[in-house]
């Protein structure tokens, strides 16, 4: 199974979860800094106040904080970049955890050119244009 499809997978399975006001373990498929590792995430329904991405029909994984596809890329700021931010923190092993603050620094461009590189979404460059948001919100 490829990751895309695993991370669709587990995105129908909180959906499903989350409506059913559960907890849950999941395993992602996905890599740290060290290829091949596979991490552990815990996903709950219940709010707090860090965001929690739930996968939706319509827009597939949401954070709360922006629903559209705007290119975002260093010198961002807003709510597009929280997204961003919570969505890497959420759907990926990817760590350091970022700090959602809405500010598209150097820290927030490595996370996302991990991710690029990671799921393979060409060019390497850091920036979240359209094929960086379809992989990270994988509708």
């Amino acid at each position: 199974m490829t990751i895309s499809a695993m991370r669709t997978s587990l995105g129908i399975g909180i959906a499903t979860l989350a409506l059913l006001g559960g907890t849950a373990g999941v395993a992602t498929a996905g890599t740290s800094h060290t290829a091949g590792s596979a991490a552990t995430h815990s996903i709950t329904g219940k709010a707090s106040a860090a965001a929690k991405c739930s996968y939706t029909s319509s827009i597939g994984f949401y954070c709360g904080y922006y629903k559209g596809s705007a290119t975002v890329k260093t010198g961002s700021k807003g709510n597009a970049v929280k997204e961003v931010q919570a969505l890497i923190n959420e759907t990926t092993s990817y760590t350091p955890k970022l700090a959602v603050d809405g500010d598209f620094g150097p820290k927030t461009k490595a996370a996302v050119v991990w991710f690029q590189k990671t799921y393979k979404v060409k060019p390497y460059d850091g920036i979240v244009g359209p094929k960086t948001w379809k992989e990270l919100r994988l509708k």
